[in-house]
């Protein structure tokens, strides 16, 4: 089956960027790739993306029209993360499943983008040599408590009204977090842009 190829405004799904990685036999899938991705694009800006995709991809077994029709999609996805969290009207999201699946499912997810997010943040700050600047503010606080997210997990008992209310404070606790990042490291992003770094 041929993956389409989606404009660079529009925002791939959850499930066409897992199927993407699963078909290019990637060693990551979607919710913590998304999450390296959102920390590389704070930390490097516009240089995030190949890093990223280098990184994503770096392991995949698959033909060369299945990687690269993976590729097309994630660099769609990377295009749109990145102009979400360049405007002005806060519309970025992270990419989990959609509200449909288990909670289970949604929890374990969640927890693998906050992973990711360290991760892909962690590696922008080396690349940017800004480790010092994931030291103080708002960063450092968001840092940890994605820490301590990455963790999270629930039983496999049906979904309750609580464990949905908790589930999407924790969405929108990281949706607004990644922002108040994105912000704080503006300067970082600056000087690595301003030196060439990729």
């Amino acid at each position: 089956m041929m993956l389409k190829a989606p404009t660079t405004t529009e925002t791939p799904s959850f499930d066409r960027i897992e199927e993407g990685l699963r078909r290019a036999e990637a060693s990551t899938d979607a919710a913590e790739a998304h999450g390296s991705l959102c920390g590389l694009v704070c930390g490097l800006g516009a240089g995030a993306q190949s890093a990223w995709l280098a990184e994503t991809l770096a392991d995949t077994q698959a033909n060369e029209a299945v990687a690269r029709q993976t590729s097309t999609l994630l660099v769609a996805l990377a295009a749109s993360t990145r102009a979400a969290l360049e405007g002005a009207d806060m519309t970025f999201q992270p990419l989990l499943p959609d509200d449909t699946e288990p909670l289970v499912e949604r929890v374990d997810c969640l927890a693998q983008w906050c992973q990711g997010f360290n991760h892909g943040l962690f590696v922008a700050a080396r690349i940017g040599d800004a480790e010092a600047a994931l030291g103080g503010g708002n960063t450092a606080e968001i840092v940890r408590d994605f820490g301590d997210m990455a963790q999270v997990s629930v039983g496999d008992e049906e979904a309750d009204p609580e464990g949905e209310a908790a589930y999407a404070e924790l969405v929108e606790y990281i949706r607004v977090s990644v922002q108040l990042v994105y912000e704080e490291l503006s300067e970082v992003r600056q000087r690595v842009q301003s030196a060439g770094i990729h």
